[in-house]
């Protein structure tokens, strides 16, 4: 395995066990997916592309994202749902400047109790992750999302 294939795993573990704890209920360790000082953010393409700062959610912290969690699970009110990620191919660049740039497209799928299930949300990942103590983080992570309407069930992170 070359070593771009073999950063490109890398970065696909962390999305993969980043989508896994999502979907099993465990946003209680999103957080733990970041770096101390990080953004997170939840853009429309529009507003990315034109260079719009306006998101539907943004964090510029790790506490700012365990305050966004102890909301989900203990202030907010929503029906019982299940959340499954589709991921496309995951990109992994090396910058010289020790950053790795990284980026996939996903598709999330939400099924609510009694209803049929349907495509909640798709877009792109566009990361800038770091080494921390030989694992890697987010240092930025901007989840674009494709449509212009987006439903008010967001309640999970992207």
């Amino acid at each position: 395995m070359t070593a771009g294939a073999e950063l490109r795993e890398e970065v696909g573990e962390l999305y993969f066990d980043y989508v896994e704890a999502i979907e099993n209920g465990a946003i209680d360790l999103w957080p733990t997916f970041f770096d101390e000082q990080c953004v997170y953010k939840l853009i429309s393409k529009e507003n990315h592309e034109s260079g719009l700062p306006l998101a539907l959610i943004f964090c510029d912290s790790q506490g700012m994202l365990k305050d966004r969690v102890f909301a989900s699970m203990k202030l907010n009110v929503y029906a019982p749902r299940v959340w499954r990620y589709s991921l496309g191919r995951v990109r992994a660049e090396e910058r010289p400047d020790g950053q790795i740039a990284g980026s996939a497209t996903f598709a999330i799928f939400e099924t609510l109790t009694g209803q049929s299930t349907r495509i909640l949300c798709t877009g792109r990942y566009l990361d800038k992750l770091i080494r921390v103590g030989g694992r890697l983080k987010f240092r930025e992570r901007l989840c674009v999302y494709d449509t212009t309407l987006v439903p008010g069930s967001i309640v999970f992170p992207v």
